[in-house]
């Protein structure tokens, strides 16, 4: 008798049953399991990459920061398509700047030690407040400082001027033989062009050490007024001077420069405090210095003794 064919209502055929043979069998296989050990590490390893890779972060802090230098340089708010360069720019300089440290490129550069230093500086300046200054305080830094504060020695000059082109000697020689000539009484002798001014009616003795050296200053402050003297040699060639006026050095009230002291005397204690905080770092590290005298290679910093991090 053959055999009842397949149907809807019969047995499994044949095809399926192989089929499902063949399956069972390829999933005994070690090869398989093999390929889906490997398919699972695989994902993993992909889905791990991408939870390690490096962050940029761009908070709205920041964003707003950048939209804000933008505005100040342009004037006016950036656009869409500018705020999204900007941003993009942003991104890239800091994907830069993490590659560099990567690559190890921030090691042993000079400039980027000394910036990273000043920064330092800057983050560790002691914060604390510092209370206001009295009158009395005020005033013994004025007693200590008070030339600082004072007005410098003013003239009214005039002078003749002989340049160097002349040859050094030929120039000094033509103004011993003008200054002859003035002290004889003559009412004015010619000289040089000279780009600096001839006549000054207020100048301060500090000016002319800064313009033509202090020989010359020197020269000026001791000139008695209403005579010629010279020759007075400066970088420019020689000079005959003849002092005017002068108006001596005087110091102001304390009520004048009340305000000056007042800021002096933050600055200098904001640059106590701020040594006492250097002090402070210096004493958490070990200075070691090759070849230091003596064969002692490694010394605590200055006026220090080397501390456990945390003391």
């Amino acid at each position: 008798m053959n055999p009842a064919p397949d149907g809807p209502g019969g047995a499994p055929g044949r095809p399926a049953r192989d089929a499902r043979g063949l399956l069972s069998r390829i999933a005994r296989e070690p090869l398989t399991h093999f390929l889906a050990i490997g398919a699972v590490i695989f994902v993993s390893a992909a889905v791990v990459r991408q939870a390690q890779r490096p962050v940029v972060r761009i908070d709205a802090d920041e964003l707003n920061q950048l939209a804000s230098y933008w505005e100040q340089q342009m004037q006016r708010p950036p656009s869409k398509d500018e705020l999204r360069g900007i941003i993009n720019e942003r991104v890239d300089e800091e994907i830069l700047a993490q590659e560099a440290r990567r690559q190890g490129l921030d090691k042993d550069d000079i400039i980027i030690r000394r910036r990273l230093a000043q920064k330092m500086a800057f983050a560790s300046e002691d914060t604390a407040p510092i209370p206001e200054p009295d009158d009395a305080t005020l005033q013994a830094l004025y007693a200590r400082t008070s030339g600082v504060y004072a007005t410098p020695e003013r003239l009214a000059m005039r002078q003749v001027y002989f340049s160097a082109n002349r040859g050094v000697e030929p120039a000094r020689q033509a103004a011993l033989a003008a200054l002859g000539r003035l002290k004889a009484g003559a009412a004015d002798v010619a000289g040089d062009p000279f780009v600096m001014p001839l006549t000054y009616a207020d100048i301060a003795l500090t000016d002319l050490g800064r313009d033509y050296g202090d020989d010359y200053a020197r020269a000026a402050a001791a000139a008695p007024p209403g005579a010629w003297l010279g020759p007075v040699r400066s970088a420019y060639g020689w000079h005959l001077l003849r002092v005017e006026s002068r108006i001596a050095s005087a110091q102001p009230p304390f009520a004048t420069v009340r305000a000056q002291l007042r800021e002096a005397w933050f600055a200098d204690q904001r640059r106590l405090a701020n040594g006492s905080a250097m002090d402070r770092l210096r004493r958490r590290y070990r200075v070691e210095i090759a070849g230091a005298v003596g064969g002692e290679a490694a010394h605590p910093a200055p006026g220090a003794t080397p501390q456990r991090d945390g003391d």
